[in-house]
C-alpha cells in the first residue's frame, strides 16, 4: 500500500535574506521547503529525490509508480514554487541540497539518487557538479528523465528572434517570424542557421540591457526590477520534424506554439534582472547541464522520451556525451513529455529506472 508523508524541510535563505523577492511573509519568516515522501515500505537502503526549479513536484505523476516499483521517492518544492519570476538557480540548487541532506539525516536513507525530470534535470546536474567541485559527496546517482540541458539553453532555441521592440510583442521582422503566413516546413537550412544566430543576438541584447539596468537600479538603492520577455515559444523544431528527428508530433508542450508564443504563460514571460542572469542568460547562468555534467562522476542515466515536444532527443544525447562518470543512454520510443494519454507509460518508466538502479547503485 502506498503511503505519503508530508515533510517540512528548513532551508538557508542565503544571500537573498536582505532582498524582498517573495510576497509571502510566511515564506520569508518561516523558511521551509515542502516535500512528499511516497513509499510502500520502511526500507531505507535507497531513496530518490525529485525537484524542479519552480514547478510543484509534490504530486508528480512518477511518484506513485516509482513507489510501487519499490523505490521510495520524495517530491520536493523549492522556495520558488509559485514564485518563478524571482528564481535564482543557485538558491534552487541549495534547496535541493537541503532535501538530499534531509533524506539522509532525518529520514535515514543510506543512499540518495537524484531524479531530474524536465527542468529538474539541469537543476540536479548543477547541484551535483557544485558538490563535486567543493569536494563533497552529494548524491549517489543521477537520473535525467525527459530532461533538457538547462533553462538558458532551452530559451536560446525557443525565443522568437523576430521581435524588433522589446516593449511591443507585435513588432516583428517578417524575415525571422517563424509564424509568418506562407512559411512552411521543412525550412531551408541556411534560413534556420540565420534564425539561430538571430535568437542568440536577441538574448545578448537582453543580457546587455539587464546588466546595465541592474547597475542603474543598484545606484538608486534598489535591489532588482521585474520585466516581461515577449514571444518565447518559437523553436523551428516545433513545426519541422526533420530538425532533430524523433517520434514527436508537430506542436509544442503547450499545444499550438503560435498561440503560446504570445500567451501570458509562455516560457520566461515574467522575470527579474537577477533571475534573468541566473536562469535565462546563456552567458551568465551557472546552471547548464552540458557544462556541469563533465564534473559529475557518479553513475548517470540519461533517458529521453522520444515523442517529447519539450526536451529534444539531440539535447539528451549531448548530455549523455557530456557526462564524465559511468553513464548510460536509454532512449524510450513513443512517450511524450508528460505521458499524457499513454496508460502504463509511467509504470514502464518506473520499472526501467528500478532496473537501472539495481544494476548501478543498489
Amino acid at each position: 500500500m502506498i503511503s505519503e508523508s508530508f515533510q517540512r524541510i528548513p532551508y538557508e535563505t542565503g544571500s537573498t535574506g536582505s532582498r524582498v523577492e517573495m510576497h509571502s511573509g510566511l515564506s520569508r519568516h518561516y523558511p521551509l521547503l515542502h516535500g512528499n515522501l511516497v513509499s510502500t515500505s520502511d526500507d531505507r537502503e535507497l531513496g530518490l529525490v525529485m525537484a524542479h526549479p519552480a514547478s510543484n513536484f509534490l504530486t508528480h505523476f512518477l511518484l506513485a509508480p516509482l513507489a510501487e516499483a519499490g523505490l521510495p521517492v520524495m517530491g520536493v518544492n523549492t522556495r520558488y514554487t509559485g514564485n518563478e519570476a524571482a528564481l535564482l538557480m543557485e538558491n534552487a540548487a541549495s534547496d535541493l541540497g537541503s532535501a538530499v541532506d534531509w533524506m539522509r539525516e532525518e529520514l535515514g536513507f543510506r543512499k540518495v539518487a537524484l531524479l531530474g525530470f524536465s527542468g529538474g534535470g539541469p537543476l540536479a546536474s548543477f547541484y551535483q557538479a557544485q558538490a563535486a567541485r567543493a569536494g563533497k559527496h552529494g548524491a549517489d546517482a543521477l537520473l535525467l528523465v525527459g530532461a533538457h540541458p538547462g533553462r538558458a539553453r532551452v530559451l536560446s532555441t525557443w525565443i522568437d528572434p523576430s521581435v524588433v521592440d522589446e516593449d511591443d510583442p507585435f513588432s516583428v521582422d517578417p524575415q525571422w517570424n517563424l509564424y509568418e503566413p506562407g512559411r512552411t516546413a521543412p525550412y531551408d537550412r541556411e534560413w534556420v542557421a540565420g534564425y539561430r544566430e538571430q535568437q542568440l543576438a536577441r538574448i545578448d541584447r537582453i543580457d546587455r540591457w539587464a546588466l546595465a539596468e541592474l547597475a542603474r537600479v543598484e545606484e538608486r538603492g534598489a535591489t532588482d526590477r521585474a520585466f516581461v520577455v515577449h514571444r518565447t515559444v518559437a523553436d523551428p523544431r516545433f513545426l519541422d520534424l526533420t530538425l532533430d528527428p524523433s517520434d514527436r508530433q508537430v506542436g509544442s508542450m503547450y499545444g499550438d506554439p503560435a498561440v503560446a508564443n504570445t500567451a501570458a504563460g509562455g516560457l520566461a514571460r515574467f522575470t527579474t534582472l537577477r533571475s534573468w542572469l541566473s536562469t535565462w542568460s546563456l552567458t551568465h547562468t551557472r546552471a547548464d547541464a552540458l557544462k556541469d555534467l563533465p564534473d559529475v562522476r557518479i553513475p548517470t542515466l540519461v533517458m529521453p522520451l522520444l515523442a517529447d515536444q519539450a526536451a529534444f532527443a539531440g539535447d539528451s544525447r549531448a548530455m549523455y556525451e557530456a557526462a564524465a562518470g559511468p553513464a548510460e543512454l536509454i532512449e524510450v520510443a513513443d512517450y511524450n513529455h508528460y505521458l499524457v494519454g499513454q496508460p502504463g507509460a509511467a509504470a514502464d518508466i518506473a520499472g526501467r529506472i528500478s532496473c537501472w538502479l539495481d544494476k548501478e547503485v543498489r
